[in-house]
């Protein structure tokens, strides 16, 4: 299989039964090939110490804590030795999963030249039979899923705008295409345009957390990034689908009693 561009897979994954799907897809499901890319950013890389997947990099998140103090303060993973304890952990600290950690993929990315970046659940995979037909489609997203329209004035999105604005001079207005969290696709036009958006991204999450406007995007289980998003990406011209024959990208089978036992199963 040839591929015209690289591509990296990432999964983030902290705790062990996340962290034990992603190394059964990572030594099972997918290929080795020196155009694909995987990145996995974890709270325990010795896990994933047996892997030997061409082109595979992992990272910590305290890997990142000396270039970026504040994750330690605001976005760090717990810490368990086994699965009672990261779930006795998870309730008992009303802990909330930072999905926005997932942009530290962008700067595993940026390392070795990759702006084809699949941010994927740990139950969602990517289809590579038939990508190269929408690697074309630059400064592009593809999702699993679900996408919808809101307006910025709905779902605490004026508190992304405000920061774009008084931070970039970016004024986004109207309506934004919101694009579920499962699995995405990005197809930058180049890594600095990968690296803008990581800068934003950050640089907003960590605005957020400072004026404790966060709260605003907890979730029952995760601290959600949809609508933190959806304003960033017109901001920055991050376009949807071309059409909406994209659902083949990805393959998605959620198990959530398995991956979030505690709870379901209490």
């Amino acid at each position: 299989m040839e591929f015209n561009e690289k591509i990296a897979i990432c999964y983030t994954c902290c705790g062990p039964t996340y962290r034990k799907t992603a190394l059964e897809k990572l030594n099972n499901l997918y290929i080795d090939n020196p155009n694909l890319y995987y990145f996995v950013i974890t709270d325990d890389k010795s896990y994933f110490n047996g892997v030997t997947r061409q082109n595979f990099i992992v990272n910590e998140l305290k890997d990142f804590y000396l270039e970026y103090p504040e994750l330690e303060t605001n976005e760090s993973f717990l810490e368990s030795t086994s699965v009672e304890d990261y779930a006795k952990k998870f309730i008992d600290q009303d802990y909330k999963f930072p999905f926005s950690t997932n942009r530290f993929h962008l700067k595993q990315a940026k390392e070795f030249g990759v702006h084809n970046i699949a941010m994927l659940g740990t139950d969602t995979d990517l289809n590579l039979n038939d990508i190269n037909r929408f690697l074309s489609h630059k400064n592009s997203l593809y999702n699993a899923v679900s996408r919808w329209y809101r307006n910025v004035s709905e779902e605490s999105m004026t508190c992304i705008t405000d920061i774009l604005k008084e931070k970039y001079n970016m004024i986004v207005e109207g309506e934004v295409l919101v694009f579920d969290a499962a699995a995405k696709l990005f197809m930058f036009d180049s890594v600095e345009k990968m690296n803008q958006f990581f800068d934003i991204w950050n640089n907003v999450m960590f605005t957020l957390y400072k004026e404790n406007k966060i709260n605003n995007f907890r979730g029952w289980y995760a601290i959600n990034d949809e609508y933190i998003l959806a304003p960033i990406y017109k901001a920055l011209g991050i376009e949807g689908p071309k059409d909406d024959n994209c659902t083949e990208l990805f393959i998605v089978n959620h198990k959530p009693e398995e991956e979030r036992f505690w709870i379901y199963n209490k």
